[in-house]
């Protein structure tokens, strides 16, 4: 097809793959395309530095300096199959493997959350007017998921070592090779059930739903991004603090449900545990297009119940890891199912 020569987005490819050395960059193409709302500021930074000295009463000498780290948050309608976005959502989780089969071309997806994610980083390149931008590794950092429009949109945040438009590797015929896993199945707010109960209670399964009118989800693994002598770009990022992982839920009105946050859970900090599944179309009955979060351990930090004509409830809470896996959860940290068709691990995509 070629690299378009018309400036508009709707027309230009975007395509994540696994990276294999920091600073390489690998070929994008069939199955590795992302579907992409924008691309979180992508651009390229360096410092000018002039060279501000005496008897100089204008400046004769400027340099730029090394290129500051690349930090982009390309935003996405998420889908039941993600395809590439999956193996970055994989990367920045950790710990994927092989998918469980359940039969006739059905497989169930678990990440998990691991310890540290050294040496998971992806290749991105994306098309623009008669060019190809490529970050030959970027680190990810940051993932956000909300509800907007009635869908699950998500933003992962990036740090990556450089932007350039003439790369040997994705070149037109590597872009013009990109595919999607899936172009449809969009993941609705209206297919939600989020459900909560104490962490040492019964299977979290087994709780009344939840009646929310928003949600919102933050993942985050604090990152470094140094440079290095004899380089223009950072090295390998690596994480520099805890994780922080936090869940916000808002309500419509005050509840009997909902009062009792305040003083049962937020004030005593009795700990939580919490499922957010959305449930999409009929794979093959009775398996269905499925997306889960699961928390085994969460604590209240903050709950509101603004004093309007309509009184509404918000709560904010904070992933920590459980002493063990609760009733009904295989993990004791945050973990994501997926259940769709991709058959591979998404770390390898």
């Amino acid at each position: 097809m070629g690299t378009p020569d018309v400036a508009q987005r709707r027309l230009m490819a975007a395509g994540f793959r696994n990276g294999a050395a920091w600073g390489t960059a690998l070929e994008t193409g069939a199955l590795l395309g992302a579907l992409l709302e924008s691309d979180g500021g992508l651009t390229r930074s360096q410092p000018y530095l002039p060279a501000k000295e005496a008897d100089t009463p204008f400046v004769l000498e400027g340099d730029l300096g090394p290129v500051d780290p690349v930090t982009f948050a390309p935003e996405f309608t998420m889908r039941y199959d993600p395809g590439s976005l999956g193996c970055a959502i994989a990367k920045f989780f950790g710990t994927a493997g092989n998918p469980d089969s359940k039969g006739s071309g059905i497989y169930r997806h678990a990440f998990q959350w691991a310890s540290e994610i050294y040496g998971n980083y992806l290749c991105f390149a994306e098309e623009k007017l008669s060019k190809i931008w490529e970050v030959p590794s970027a680190k990810p950092v940051a993932l956000d998921f909300s509800i907007a429009d009635g869908f699950l949109k998500g933003v992962l945040s990036f740090i990556g070592d450089r932007v350039i438009d003439d790369s040997i590797v994705n070149e037109d015929n590597e872009m013009s090779a990109i595919t999607y896993a899936d172009r449809g199945n969009r993941i609705k707010f209206s297919q939600a059930v989020v459900k909560m109960n104490n962490e040492a209670g019964t299977d979290v399964s087994g709780a009344t739903p939840l009646i929310i009118s928003d949600l919102a989800i933050h993942f985050e693994r604090p990152h470094d991004s140094p440079h290095k002598a004899g380089s223009n770009f950072i090295i390998e990022p690596a994480e520099n603090g805890a994780p922080i992982i936090t869940v916000d839920l808002t309500f419509p009105r005050m509840s009997s449900v909902n009062n009792v946050f305040f003083t049962t859970d937020f004030i005593a900090e009795l700990e939580q545990k919490m499922e957010i599944i959305f449930t999409g179309g009929v794979l093959l009955s009775p398996w269905y297009r499925y997306l889960e979060f699961q928390f085994p351990r969460l604590r209240i930090i903050e709950c509101d119940y603004t004093w309007d004509e309509i009184i509404p409830a918000h709560i904010k809470l904070q992933a920590e890891e459980a002493a063990s896996a609760p009733a009904g959860m295989s993990y004791a940290r945050p973990h994501i199912y997926l259940e769709n068709n991709h058959s591979t691990d998404y770390l390898t995509a």
